[in-house]
């Protein structure tokens, strides 16, 4: 790393000073769970629609609504890299509901970047942009190496902010992670989650590649720590150095429910699971007359 790591056009850097990253969706349960690790490296501006309660040294808050671009700009200001985790989720997500969080928010944010020459990004995807493919008879080069397939709105919308994030990579230089979480649960809930299941300690590490690793273009990896039958590949994740520290089977559930006892409205069989198996609601409300 340079002397003055991620320079921005609208901000010198100081030598040695820490690089400022803009975490969106900060307080939710995937952001919470990497503060503490992204913390010992870099300064965390936190972005979310609720404040933190517990703000640590190195943190500031930001309250506001990723759908305003002009508090996206004001908070985008002055900052190294964007981790983007910010989204709205659910099986019974509608399209409607989905636009501001999952679609005018990432617009938003990707167009602060360009303003403020933010030249680093990680964008938390999903498996879900995979997720209408079935989970059996593939090996783990195969299903990492899948066309995008959403099972639904939430899927949709992370496959967008992927095609949207390279579009503003390629365009304006910005160096992009894409990162295809799995499982993000503190534990191991079922056997389809057994195969995906990330820990926020190596969750953690494969952000830390994506902000800091020069060799970072536009990049898909999988956040996912060992399993003892992985469902994907993450060959890119290992050429830049991604090690995970944690094994899934480690770390079961006190109710962990094996993949053989999973009812089909799981969705076992899937690699979105139950968002594949469930039948998608009306993109809006039907009007009442």
């Amino acid at each position: 790393m340079s002397e003055e790591p991620f320079p921005n056009g609208d901000a010198p850097r100081t030598p040695g000073r820490r690089p400022l990253v803009l975490v969106t969706g900060a307080t939710g349960r995937v952001g919470s769970g990497l503060r503490p690790y992204l913390r010992e490296a870099f300064d965390l501006r936190l972005f979310d629609r609720v404040p933190s309660p517990d703000v640590q040294p190195g943190e500031s808050m930001v309250v506001g609504d990723l759908s305003h671009l002009a508090t996206v700009l004001d908070a985008t200001r002055g900052v190294d890299a964007v981790l983007h985790l910010a989204c709205v989720h659910g099986l019974t997500l509608r399209f409607a509901d989905s636009v501001p969080a999952n679609f005018t928010a990432t617009m938003n944010l990707l167009e602060a970047m360009r303003a403020s020459h933010v030249t680093r990004h990680v964008y938390a995807s999903s498996h879900h942009v995979l997720g209408a493919h079935p989970s059996t008879g593939l090996t783990p080069e195969e299903a990492a190496d899948l066309d995008i397939a959403p099972d639904a709105v939430y899927g949709l919308g992370k496959a967008f902010g992927e095609i949207a994030s390279a579009m503003y990579a390629r365009r304006y230089g910005i160096k992009t992670m894409l990162i295809r979480i799995g499982n993000a649960d503190p534990q191991v809930g079922d056997g389809r989650s057994l195969r995906m299941w990330t820990s926020a300690r190596d969750l953690a590490r494969l952000v830390s590649i994506g902000l800091t690793d020069d060799r970072v273009d536009c990049d898909i990896v999988y956040g996912v720590s060992r399993s003892p039958r992985p469902l994907f590949a993450n060959a890119r994740a290992q050429e830049l150095g991604y090690e995970p520290l944690d094994d899934a089977a480690d770390n079961l559930a006190a109710d962990f429910v094996p993949y053989a006892a999973m009812g089909p409205e799981k969705g076992r069989d899937f690699i979105g699971g139950a968002y594949a198996a469930l039948d998608m609601p009306a993109p809006e409300p039907e009007e009442r007359s």
